[in-house]
């Protein structure tokens, strides 16, 4: 039985990578493939189709198993991250030649987005067939989610996730606190592994009603459904607007009200939630996007019908099926 190895460290699986993975899993398996996962160079053999979600990795691959084909999931624009995190020009142009290398090699592609796309085309040339494009997701619509509409009844945050630069965080931090300054009975939790970072920003804003927790993948949905709204802003960027950050699907999957920027063009094309969401200019100032989020917060709704409208993205946007029968489609003419 051919074999399509993921070949990975084990520092990149996680909860923001599991399900893409297991979705791409279930398609290879569907199409005869027996799906292995390995740290080891050594345990992949000719004739394996390698797997990576790393340039790193896609390259090691490359130079030391030259005759396998190659499958390769960007899920960001690492050049770019890079030198957002690092300021480091000369990082950048390295990783930029790792990842024009990675592109330009004939191998399957998965993108995250059409602006990653875009971006790829402008910037290498991409010019190829043999591509996806499938957004970032990990969990599945919550039934429960609206089994208590009373969670609605108090303004409620919640930010999920890493405190990357890219993340924003420290905006959504001094956001926060105009809120809090304004609606009494708020709230905000962050749910984060960064402990000890996260307390020390709470801290350094004096946020009085912030807390710092953090849960597993397989507990998430239980936490997220105890808040009201979801926290996702981002600046505007390159990096933020070829990204389809899993915050999104983690909030709307338990019935979390987003609020997010424009920065993220995935979700201005694609998430309609007509009055149920909050998109806000990412060039506003952090007091003018607070008193956006006050504003939505005074403003009487039913949201006894959010749960069709984000029933009706998970039909579209997050469907397991689809995605899975056009992997199957790209992957049968790609690796026959």
């Amino acid at each position: 039985m051919k074999r399509i190895v993921l070949y990975i460290d084990s520092k990149s699986l996680n909860d923001a990578t599991s399900h893409y993975i297991e979705i791409v899993n279930r398609a290879a398996t569907k199409l005869g493939f027996f799906f292995l996962i390995t740290e080891s160079i050594n345990n992949i053999k000719f004739g394996d189709i390698i797997f990576t979600i790393t340039t790193n990795n896609y390259i090691k691959g490359f130079f030391l198993r030259p005759f396998c084909k190659t499958i390769f999931w960007s899920q960001g624009i690492d050049p770019e991250e890079s030198l957002l995190r690092d300021k480091n020009y000369f990082k950048f142009m390295a990783k930029s030649a790792i990842e024009f290398f990675a592109l330009r090699h004939p191998g399957f592609k998965f993108f995250v987005s059409n602006k990653m796309l875009n971006h790829y085309k402008k910037k290498y040339n991409f010019n190829t067939s043999n591509f996806m494009v499938m957004p970032c997701y990990n969990l599945q619509y919550e039934q429960t989610s609206f089994s208590n509409l009373a969670r609605y009844d108090n303004p409620s945050f919640v930010y999920a996730g890493s405190l990357s630069v890219w993340q924003n965080i420290d905006e959504t931090l001094q956001v926060y606190k105009h809120i809090e300054n304004e609606l009494e009975k708020s709230t905000l939790t962050l749910l984060t592994n960064e402990y000890e970072k996260a307390t020390d920003l709470i801290a350094y804003y004096k946020i009085q009603s912030a807390n710092v927790k953090y849960v597993d993948l397989e507990h998430l949905n239980m936490e997220l459904l105890k808040y009201k709204y979801g926290l996702l802003l981002r600046k505007n960027n390159l990096v933020n607007n070829v990204a389809t950050p899993t915050k999104m699907n983690s909030y709307l999957a338990c019935g979390l009200i987003p609020i997010y920027t424009n920065a993220i063009c995935d979700y201005t094309e694609k998430i309609n939630l007509n009055s149920f969401h909050l998109e806000v200019d990412s060039n506003l100032s952090v007091k003018e996007i607070a008193q956006e989020v006050i504003k939505f917060e005074n403003t009487q709704k039913d949201y006894s019908k959010l749960e069709i409208e984000i029933k009706s993205i998970f039909e579209s946007y997050y469907d397991d099926n689809k995605y899975i029968h056009h992997i199957e489609n790209k992957l049968k003419n790609h690796l026959s």
